[in-house]
């Protein structure tokens, strides 16, 4: 991976999308999650994915989706009886109030106080309560 970076971008996360200007990433058949960092005393959580065989040839980067002025972080366990290839595919992006339950259904419109949750095809489920969220690419 190219150490060069550019500015991190303002983006929308719709269902299985990071929308950032005019690109739209495709987070659950184009590419692969690999991690995550929660830096605590920056309270910053970077999520990171990588293409993979079927990412369009002009979308070639890697992806890390930034997330700022994080009040919440938690996890959900996976299903043990899925494999552990499912724990890379995102099943969606979505939003969710403060109060209910990691499982409940997600929006992908909601108001600024909603927590984010990413469920992913293994029933792992991140929850993140953040003030900020933007993308940054690195080429590969």
């Amino acid at each position: 991976m190219s150490s060069a970076a550019l500015k991190p971008a303002s983006c929308q996360l719709r269902d299985i999308y990071i929308e950032s200007g005019s690109e739209v990433f495709d987070l659950h058949n184009d590419f692969d999650f690999v991690g995550f960092a929660y830096d605590t005393v920056q309270r910053t959580v970077s999520l990171r994915w990588v293409p993979n065989e079927h990412t369009p040839a002009e979308q070639r980067r890697a992806l890390v989706l930034e997330m700022g002025a994080v009040s919440h972080l938690s996890s959900t366990p996976r299903d043990s009886d899925v494999p552990f290839s499912e724990d890379s595919c995102l099943h969606q992006i979505g939003r969710i109030p403060p109060s209910v339950p990691t499982l409940d259904s997600a929006e992908s419109d909601a108001p600024p106080d909603w927590h984010y949750v990413f469920p992913f095809m293994s029933g792992f489920v991140f929850r993140i309560a953040a003030e900020s969220v933007c993308l940054r690419t690195h080429d590969i």
